[in-house]
């Protein structure tokens, strides 16, 4: 089977595309039309990447679902994409099939097949389909490792399953970690590979933490005594290093014709959960991306559906994908804070006005436009339907964020969570636990408050003041709107990303930043002073160390 060729490091999704047209365009002598074959997993992958036209210009007459009856072509070859299972080495088989007692080829849907994998096939599997009757139809065999789902161009996801997190961490979900572990590092394999790189492997180990099997008996009872995380990053730093020296191994007893360079780029993994911050997915973030992603209903994560306004002035519904593939504005802009977006929206919108004399809106030229009034003025520009389209979306998506900034009063909201979490204010002057609590209170109990809000607000609390005693739960439960049974659940649940939920009073908390030992204060980027906390992840990378006690670098074989 052959390896993964080498890349020069860039855009996973070019990386992704690259590997698959690659696959499918050099499997046959060019010029030669074929049929491409894929099981629903891999199509998935292909076509999160890729159109159909682009995959049907590499001389390919039709795409066929290997679940499905198919047309046979007896006389063009078939390639398949598959994920390696027993169920797409059957089928495969089973499209060359053979008479039992005579050996004669009783039926012969492709002339020949030219398998290529998602990931790494294994040895069984292999020899099945070496000694099957369809071998000797059987052109190629090759793992192309693309089980990855690149969101962005360095961003991927590598999960198993539709909510991994609470699979990891749920006592009753314990039967699935092993699974779900193993599937992510065949993923993070797959990216690996992709790049080309040989990576050391670190992982993060929280200060309070156990084996898997040392925390079931206390996970499965249902209560969480022990304050303790599971090894969830270690574990997986483990997998993948054993993954990595198998492919390792596997490739240097390959005779490829692409060899692996001798000297790489240095580069490392570091592993890490949810455990090494639980600060970043409670704060509210002022970034468009993250606010969008914060306060905006998107279907499927990133398809967002707004209204338009046409030139006869009526309204219709349509949608829009935030891609910085597909839009520019959104790839520029996703990144810098709200504030920053609607004035550079509001500088583009005015000087497309500026630029263009002849529209009807031109008297507008020299006014200072609300987000409001960009948009009445958009729907007057028929004949820059194309952008109308693009500013009008990001027009609306600013403006509805800015609507529930204020509506919600983020901003005072976030003003209070920086200094909790900082324990500093705007000014840079520590700010005294006593009077935090006093304002938490306040602001708990202010009925206007959004319930999802609140519970973010106590448990940013309860990770700043590393748990809670019984003067602190009885203090809270003053407070009429906290505190509902599921809150008290979601509350105890902490315990699992090593929040102590049954301090005793002579255990003083102490601010999760002195646990973590991570710097979570900086100088505002450009002055932003809603986002003086550092996520850990940056801090890591920035320092490009961890923390000796809490850092380790896994003592598998490195080649």
């Amino acid at each position: 089977m052959s390896g993964s060729e080498s890349v020069t490091p860039g855009s996973l999704i070019d990386l992704l595309r690259q590997r698959i047209i690659g696959a499918i365009s050099t499997a046959t002598a060019p010029g030669k039309w074929r049929v491409v074959v894929a099981d629903r997993p891999a199509l998935k992958i292909v076509s999160s990447v890729l159109q159909m036209h682009s995959v049907l210009e590499q001389n390919v007459v039709t795409i066929q679902l290997i679940t499905r009856n198919r047309q046979p072509y007896p006389d063009m070859d078939a390639v398949y994409i598959l994920v390696p299972c027993a169920d797409s080495i059957s089928r495969v088989i089973d499209d060359f099939r053979v008479d039992s007692r005579t050996g004669e080829l009783q039926h012969r849907k492709y002339a020949r097949a030219h398998l290529f994998f998602t990931g790494a096939l294994s040895d069984t599997l292999l020899a099945h389909l070496r000694s099957s009757p369809a071998a000797r139809y059987i052109k190629a065999v090759a793992e192309l490792y693309i089980e990855y789902n690149p969101i962005e161009s360095r961003v991927f996801l590598t999960t198993p399953s539709e909510q991994p997190f609470y699979a990891l961490y749920s006592p009753h979900a314990l039967n699935l970690v092993s699974r779900d572990l193993d599937a992510a590092a065949d993923r993070l394999l797959s990216v690996i590979v992709s790049l080309g790189i040989r990576p050391y492997i670190r992982y993060y180990r929280p200060l309070s933490s156990a084996p898997y099997e040392a925390l079931e008996p206390s996970l499965m009872s249902g209560y969480g005594t022990a304050t303790a995380c599971p090894r969830i990053a270690e574990s997986m730093a483990a997998l993948i290093q054993q993954k990595l020296n198998d492919y390792y191994s596997h490739e240097s007893n390959t005779n490829n014709s692409t060899k692996r360079p001798e000297t790489l780029t240095p580069s490392v993994v570091i592993v890490l959960d949810r455990s090494v911050d639980l600060y970043s997915p409670l704060l509210h973030e002022f970034t468009y991306q993250a606010l969008v992603h914060d306060l905006i209903d998107l279907d499927g994560g990133n398809t967002y559906t707004y209204t338009l306004e046409s030139t006869d002035g009526q309204s219709q519904s349509a949608e829009a994908e935030l891609s910085e593939q597909k839009d520019p504005i959104w790839k520029q802009l996703r990144h810098w804070n709200i504030s920053e977006v609607s004035q550079t929206l509001a500088d583009k919108f005015e000087k497309l006005l500026k630029d263009n004399f002849g529209m009807q809106a031109a008297k507008q030229v020299g006014k200072k436009l609300t987000v409001h009034e960009m948009k009445a003025v958009l729907s007057e520009l028929p004949e820059f339907k194309r952008l109308q389209q693009s500013y009008s979306l990001h027009i609306d998506l600013a403006s509805k964020c800015l609507e529930i900034i204020n509506r919600n009063s983020l901003a005072i909201l976030s003003d209070f969570e920086q200094e909790l979490v900082t324990g500093r204010s705007m000014n840079g002057g520590f700010v005294d636990r006593t009077s935090l609590e006093t304002r938490l209170i306040s602001l708990l109990d202010d009925v206007d408050l959004e319930d999802s809000d609140r519970i973010r607000l106590l448990f940013i609390y309860l990770v700043y003041a590393n748990g809670s005693s019984e003067s602190d739960r009885r203090r809270l439960e003053e407070v009429p709107q906290c505190l509902t049974i599921n809150d008290k659940r979601a509350a105890v649940n902490l315990c699992r990303l090593g929040i102590p939920t049954d301090r005793e009073e002579e255990q003083f908390g102490f601010p999760s930043s002195d646990q973590y030992r991570w710097d979570t204060v900086s100088e505002p980027e450009n002055g932003h002073m809603r986002s003086r906390m550092v996520p850990a992840v940056k801090c890591i990378i920035n320092n490009q160390e961890l923390v000796e006690t809490q850092a380790k670098t896994h003592k598998g074989k490195h080649l």
